[in-house]
């Protein structure tokens, strides 16, 4: 009889009388077959390991997961199986490098096997035939994702995202589960209390049959999902942390029509007046009580002859608090004037003449105008293998400029934690020597103060690696570099040769989304939703004259971070609009993850 049969005899001689067994390491206990067969799963599990993060499926108010939503309980059942076939697995494994009591061993193998509805057996069968067959929750879910954005928004994950998340998980708990239910038979075959070889073929069939059926619906539903992943209003609005405003662009400001004319005329309506400037001030009246409007006058319109107005402190980005008029029409928020509060009365000259106050927009570029755009190409450290993972919009010394979150692609669209970094902007002033509008930056005037909405996508194998902003005619308009890229090896392919720009194009004519009469962004009480952006444009406005006396521009810039977890490398980049109808809302920028639906593979151990 050779060492390794009188071994096994041994073993089960002990066991049969009830004796205390040795302790050994499993793999001492099978033969070559069993060990290459093993490995190969447990390889595999090792490679989609690499790969494997938490999906993100709904976050609620308070930040943590929102169980009210459909799926959620059913996912956090599926994750505490998961756990403790994880944790099975786990010991499984240390058996390989440590001597066991071969009973530990044993008892562990028989819960593998177990027929109740508790056991391997059964529970890998349930999650699938709630998720993918009977119940067909992950379709639920999927669908969920792509209706409610409000629910979206707050994960880290676009809704492609989450079902790739959640199938690489799903299927390493199969191979885990598989590998126990493998190792399980082969062990306490040895023993001889293995089971029925139909039993054996039976859970490799319906392991088989659960793996392939898997693979196409999930296909199906990542093609079908959004890439896109943005950012909803947070919980509380704070200025310089969460947005920023451009500031004086055009804004609520009197004046008298006297002052319109060179010749101190008044034989016009305010309505005549839709561009002019300040040309002096008659007689020390109000004009001589506020700050003057240096540049251009525009859309005046008359309200009413007599007026109280309450001027903003001198560090404020507005000029009033409210406009009082004679007959109690308010325009702006009344309250205790903490400044001065000014009259301001038409007249008349001669006997029907009135020199009357008009109500007008100022577009005055004085230094309390935050109103440029970085015009300066953004590029990622291509030649370090450096991809755009993230967006968001900063403002420094008075330019907004979109910055780039970067970090090294590695293969199969993974990304390299450690290299993440915010690029630095370039904090330069348009007063520095060198510096020129149109080249460094753009302004923003009553004229060119519109922006286009929508997404830059790339074609197949290229990813982001830059960005900037052009002007077009009138417009503001977003333009993003592209690379190809070598998925398998996750190398940037040449970037001197394959990267490129692309435009939003100029071939069709956009929409404006209008911005009538809005009330201050923060002001809402409901949160914001993105609006269509394909082949719109917006402008930067005042906002309503009753509502705030025209006094703040809109839309506010969102300044929050727009990136995924885990980091991806991106196929596209956006600019669009969310809001309220009746407020400013918000601009802001959202990111299109790569799509891995070409990807998705069954393991292929076998």
């Amino acid at each position: 009889m050779n060492t390794r049969c009188t071994l096994l005899f041994t073993l089960a001689t002990l066991l049969a009388f009830g004796k205390p067994a040795h302790a050994y390491k499993t793999y001492y206990l099978m033969g070559e077959e069993d060990k290459i067969h093993l490995d190969k799963i447990f390889k595999e599990i090792d490679k989609l390991n690499d790969h494997t993060h938490i999906p993100a499926y709904s976050i609620g108010s308070n930040n943590y997961v929102n169980e009210s939503v459909v799926g959620v309980s059913d996912l956090l059942e599926m994750f505490y199986t998961f756990s403790w076939i994880s944790k099975h697995y786990k010991k499984m494994r240390k058996f390989e490098s440590a001597e066991w009591e071969n009973v530990t061993q044993l008892n562990l193998a028989e819960a593998q096997v177990f027929t109740g509805d508790e056991g391997n057996l059964q529970s890998m069968e349930k999650i699938y035939l709630k998720f993918f067959e009977k119940d067909d929750l992950i379709s639920r879910m999927a669908l969920f994702n792509q209706q409610f954005h409000l629910y979206t928004c707050k994960t880290p994950q676009s809704p492609q995202q989450f079902l790739y998340h959640f199938y690489v998980k799903y299927i390493i708990q199969e191979l885990k589960a598989h590998a126990l239910v493998e190792w399980s038979w082969l062990l306490l075959r040895k023993f001889g209390r293995g089971g029925s070889i139909e039993e054996e073929q039976a859970s490799r069939a319906a392991y088989k049959r659960r793996t392939e059926g898997t693979l196409p619906k999930i296909k199906v539903l990542m093609s079908q999902a959004d890439r896109s992943v943005w950012r909803c209003d947070p919980q509380e609005h704070q200025s310089g942390v969460t947005h920023e405003e451009v500031t004086r662009l055009l804004q609520g400001y009197v004046e008298n029509e006297v002052d319109l004319n060179s010749d101190g005329a008044c034989n016009q309506e305010c309505g005549y007046y839709k561009l002019a400037k300040n040309e002096g001030c008659f007689d020390n009246k109000f004009c001589s009580e506020q700050p003057k409007c240096t540049g251009g006058v525009h859309d005046c319109r008359f309200v009413e002859s007599n007026m109280k107005i309450c001027q903003a402190e001198k560090n404020s980005s507005r000029r009033y608090e409210f406009i009082k008029y004679e007959s109690g029409l308010v325009h702006g928020n009344e309250k205790p004037c903490a400044t001065w509060l000014n009259s301001a009365k038409s007249w008349n000259r001669w006997l029907f003449m009135e020199c009357s106050y008009c109500l007008c927009l100022c577009d005055d570029q004085s230094p309390q105008s935050d109103r440029y755009f970085n015009l300066r190409p953004v590029i990622a450290d291509v030649k370090n293998n450096r991809v755009v993972v993230g967006l968001r919009f900063v403002k420094r010394n008075r330019i907004f400029h979109l910055q780039v979150q970067e970090g090294e692609l590695l293969p199969l669209g993974d990304i390299n934690g450690t290299t993440l970094r915010w690029k630095p902007v370039d904090s330069y002033s348009i007063s520095d020597k060198d510096v020129s509008e149109n080249v460094d930056y753009h302004t923003l005037t009553y004229e060119k103060r519109s922006i286009d909405l929508g997404d830059l996508n790339a074609k197949i194998n290229s990813v982001v690696t830059g960005l900037r902003f052009r002007v077009f005619g009138a417009h503001l308009q977003l333009e993003a570099q592209f690379t190809a890229v070598e998925f398998e090896s996750g190398k940037l392919i040449d970037p001197k040769k394959t990267s490129h720009w692309i435009s939003m194009g100029t071939d069709q004519p956009r929409e404006r989304l209008p911005l009538m009469d809005a009330q201050v962004s923060t002001k809402s009480s409901v949160l914001s939703i993105p609006y269509p952006s394909d082949n719109q444009f917006i402008e930067f406005t005042n906002t309503g004259f009753v509502q705030d006396a025209a006094q703040r521009t809109v839309p506010f810039i969102d300044i929050q971070d727009v990136v995924s977890d885990p980091p991806v490398p991106l196929s596209g980049i956006g600019i669009y609009y969310k809001g309220q109808d009746g407020y400013g809302g918000f601009l802001a920028p959202r990111i299109i993850t790569y799509d891995f639906t070409s990807y998705v593979q069954i393991p292929t151990w076998e």
